[in-house]
This record gives C-alpha cells, sequence and structure tokens, in this order.
C-alpha cells in the first residue's frame, strides 16, 4: 500500500486529508500527480463522481514520477500552465502533510499577493536540533520561478530553489509545528495517527 493511502483515522487516507484543505482554500483549481500505478483509493468518493465540484480538479499520472519528486513538479507544471492559462503563482504541497490547513494556505497567498516582489512564500519551521528556520512546502510560487521548476532534477524538490540568489523568497512561521509533519517514516506515521487522535505527546 502507498503511503498516501494509510489510514490515520477510519475513512481518514493521509494524502485525502491534505487535498481536503486544498479544495477549501481560495485556490482556483487544484492539479494532482499520482503515480501511474496508484489505485487512487485514497482519493475521495466525491471527486470520483460526476457531481459539479467548487472548483476545477485535475487527476495527472506521472510516467516518470520513480525518478524523484522533481519529475511529479515538474509535470504538475506542465499539465497545469496547459489546463489553466495566465497562471500567475502555483501552490505546491506535499500529498504526506495531512495536517496543513485551508487558512494555512490562505494565509500564505495573501501574504504573497500583499509582497508582489516576492519570488515565493513558502512555510517555516524552527529547526528544533539547531535553531534554525527551515522553509517548506506548502510554497506559493510566482511565475517567475516556472522556468527554473520545469528544469528541476532529482528528488529535493523545490527546496533547492528556496537558496537560489536569483529568487526572492520569505518563510511564514507555522503556530502549531505538529500541522507541519510529513509522514516519512513508519515512526512519523505513528505519530500522525497519535496526533490525529487527540493523543499526541512532546
Amino acid at each position: 500500500m502507498r503511503k498516501q493511502a494509510l489510514e490515520l483515522g477510519k475513512n481518514k487516507p493521509i494524502a485525502s486529508m491534505g487535498l481536503h484543505a486544498l479544495l477549501g482554500s481560495r485556490l482556483k483549481s487544484v492539479l494532482v500527480v499520482v503515480h501511474p500505478e496508484d489505485p487512487l483509493e485514497w482519493l475521495p468518493k466525491y471527486l470520483r463522481g460526476a457531481a459539479p465540484l467548487a472548483k476545477p480538479v485535475y487527476i495527472e499520472a506521472c510516467a516518470d514520477a520513480s525518478q524523484g519528486m522533481s519529475r511529479s513538479i515538474r509535470h504538475g507544471v506542465q499539465k497545469l500552465m496547459s489546463h489553466e492559462k495566465g497562471l500567475d503563482a502555483i501552490v505546491v504541497t506535499l500529498a504526506d502533510q495531512p495536517f496543513i490547513t485551508s487558512a494555512m494556505v490562505d494565509e500564505l497567498i495573501a501574504y504573497w499577493l500583499a509582497q508582489p516582489e516576492l519570488d515565493f512564500v513558502a512555510a517555516a519551521l524552527q529547526d528544533a536540533k539547531g535553531g534554525k528556520v527551515v522553509w517548506m512546502p506548502p510554497v506559493v510560487m510566482s511565475s517567475s520561478m516556472f522556468e527554473a521548476l520545469l528544469k528541476l532534477e532529482g528528488d529535493a524538490g523545490a527546496r533547492k530553489l528556496f537558496t537560489d540568489p536569483n529568487y526572492k523568497g520569505y518563510g511564514l512561521l507555522a503556530v502549531d509545528e505538529k500541522v507541519m509533519l510529513d509522514v516519512d517514516t513508519p515512526d512519523d506515521f505513528e505519530t500522525a495517527k497519535k496526533h490525529y487522535l487527540g493523543f499526541f505527546t512532546e
């Protein structure tokens, strides 16, 4: 089973929780990049039916997704640019961040709109070990970065662009670090389940 389909609670797959947050945000449309062999059992039922949605939702399979996160990002940017003409920015999120919220996404967008000189606005987290601030998805990325996104390689994703001197960015510190939990390991999954059930302990 792919981790996107792992459930934190009954009928609460990891990926569907983050997707729900995006659908509730001010985003005009949402594009989901999936592995071609993903059976999509985590996809909410209302996205599989014929009922009209409040905003367009595109499900796009990336043939070379196994070659690294960069390929999925490149594929997503290309497809979104073809679906939505005149894009001025996109929001990049991860499928394994189940606790991001619509309000958080909207806050990032609002900050970017208020600071048009910025190329990107990322979520930020205080590193408990080193004390430094780490920038991470969700992130609003201006059209000024589309060309760079389409040239990404490897599994680092868009984060490598955060330190590129050609782009000006800002990190909005997350009020609750648990919201930024990224489920990469079995331990992360157990922590996420505890958090979801309300028994999270430091």
